[in-house]
């Protein structure tokens, strides 16, 4: 899924759809986000490249070596290769390629048509849990007419056989057929976190030294304070080649003990600096007597060496099982989503909804509905699945409900399926209605209040230079915030300028209107917000 955190307006005389969207989708990234930042606080030893990021509805679990289990279960969506393989669906495999002291092998591959999964093993020669990421810098598959693709995937520490187990992916042109290939993993990169206590003031402005060659220097654009939170961006001098990988982002220090985190957001930037946000859950007064410390990783160790397999896969099988019925919609359920149900699609790796949104203006003046929890129940089980999107073209993007099946069953015809979609968020977009004058701005902030669909919502207005400030915030229960006002001048339609916004919200949504004439009748609007509404849960029969 291709990165929402920022809103741009097109021109100032129609609505910024994209932001429509980023307010509606940012919510699948604050959750990736989220459960990136809870592994992180945990500090568990997740053998994951910072720089790869894929769906995870697949993995693995296979076979028996020196009698020790490998259990690929571990690793996100291991359960449905597992039961994949164990069904007779892909290939098991029992290849090992040594080079450099490093033990590596390919124990199995499954495709569905959509994607090939490979499972790997790998003896590093070292202790693993030294290291806070191993990772190999290149993995290609290469088809037997000389095509070659990147293979996504990453590895993790498996403490019951003393290996790093992994799984790698790639696009599956293999289909009905039999093809020969070849996996080559390049480089192997151990990595440890950083900690760097900072000499700062914590003040917008603050140039300052880290002592790494990797990320010299911090500089600190912003620091703003949002009811109990601290909002800062600041920028990390890094090479083009970096490119973030190092996951570089700072963390706060208090009573020389407790350590205070916050999901990093790289905002978009020219040049090859990192313009990083992060919201930390602190008042002023805190922020200002805490200790900053600044956190990445560094490599500290590295194999180089290639390790190669050549290896054939047969996709009949895997194309045989799969499993599809188109799914029919009811006038309620559409109504009360703004979803049609495409087909359900039963591959196997993988179970799929596809879905169709109403993207129309008339459906965002309504609400346009993001569920935080999708569920599946299928048989006696009830498993948790999640928002994608599907495909490499934009204009052919297939939105789906994803799960890993908990079992695989010869004849999916016959097993009870229901799809539970909860947590709802309504994003609307009205410009027909919920207009309020304001008084001329200056430079002194001035306040208004608007009740829309129930919620009350304050704003505070003024000028900074030539350009109008609006601040939005709400105090209502369920409200979850406005994404972009609009406004009118004598009757004509402006936007805001468009700013990058990270995926934490701190309740307090702030627009710049840029270079406007204020003399006239001046009109604002609310424009793009979203609110939680448990009426918009259901649940639908899927067979």
């Amino acid at each position: 899924m291709s990165p929402r955190y920022e809103s741009e307006v097109n021109d100032n005389s129609q609505p910024d759809y994209d932001a429509m969207w980023t307010a509606i989708e940012q919510e699948a990234s604050k959750r990736k986000s989220a459960m990136q930042q809870t592994n992180s606080v945990r500090r568990r030893r997740k053998f994951v490249p910072a720089a790869i990021v894929f769906s995870c509805f697949m993995v693995i679990a296979v076979p028996v070596f020196a009698g020790v289990a490998l259990n690929w279960d571990s690793l996100t969506g291991g359960r449905s290769v597992t039961n994949a393989l164990n069904n007779g669906i892909g290939q098991r495999y029992d290849l090992s390629v040594s080079n450099a002291g490093v033990t590596m092998s390919l124990n199995g591959v499954v495709t569905d048509g959509e994607t090939m999964k490979m499972i790997v093993s790998l003896d590093s020669g070292a202790d693993p849990t030294l290291y806070d990421a191993i990772v190999f810098e290149r993995t290609t598959i290469t088809d037997e007419s000389g095509t070659k693709e990147k293979a996504n995937g990453y590895l993790n520490y498996d403490k019951a056989s003393g290996k790093l187990l992994g799984i790698y992916e790639t696009k599956d042109e293999l289909q009905h057929n039999k093809k020969k290939y070849t996996l080559d993993a390049e480089d192997l990169v151990f990595y440890k976190d950083m900690d760097v206590p900072l000499k700062s003031d914590h003040k917008a402005g603050d140039a300052i030294s880290t002592g790494s060659k990797q990320y010299p220097s911090i500089d600190i654009q912003s620091v703003t304070q949002a009811k109990n939170q601290v909002v800062v961006r600041y920028k990390v001098s890094a090479s083009l080649s970096d490119g973030g990988r190092g996951n570089p982002h700072l963390i706060m220090k208090k009573n020389s003990s407790e350590f205070v985190q916050a999901v990093p957001t790289v905002l978009p930037n020219d040049g090859s600096d990192l313009l990083i946000e992060q919201v930390f859950n602190l008042t002023q007064k805190e922020w200002q007597a805490a200790e900053l410390h600044f956190r990445y990783m560094k490599e500290t160790k590295r194999v180089a060496g290639t390790w190669k397999f050549d290896f054939k896969a047969d996709g009949k099988k895997a194309s045989e099982a799969i499993f599809s019925r188109k799914l029919l919609t009811s006038a309620e359920f559409q109504q009360t989503t703004g979803i049609t149900l495409g087909q359900l699609v039963i591959t196997p790796l993988e179970i799929v909804v596809q879905i169709q949104e109403d993207r129309s203006n008339e459906r965002f003046k309504e609400g346009v509905v993001w569920y935080n929890t999708v569920r599946l129940a299928i048989g006696d089980k009830e498993i948790k699945g999640g928002y994608n999107i599907k495909g490499a073209d934009p204009k052919k993007y297939q939105h789906v409900y994803g799960f890993e099946s908990p079992e695989w069953y010869k004849d999916w015809s016959q097993v009870p399926m229901k799809l539970i979609l909860k947590e709802a968020v309504v994003t609307k977009h009205d410009p027909s209605k919920n207009w309020i004058t304001l008084s001329q701005p200056v430079e002194k902030k001035q306040s208004a209040e608007l009740k829309v669909d129930g919620y009350h919502i304050y704003f505070n207005y003024y000028m900074d230079g030539k350009d109008l400030i609006v601040e939005s915030e709400s105090d209502s229960l369920g409200f979850e915030g406005v994404n972009q006002t609009m406004m009118r001048f004598d009757g004509e339609v402006v936007y805001p300028e468009g700013v990058s916004k990270g995926v934490v919200s701190t309740g307090v949504n702030v627009d710049r209107y840029e270079n406007v004439a204020m003399d006239g009748k001046l009109e604002l609007n609310p424009g793009i917000y979203s609110y939680y509404d448990s009426g918009r849960d259901v649940e639908v029969k899927l067979n």
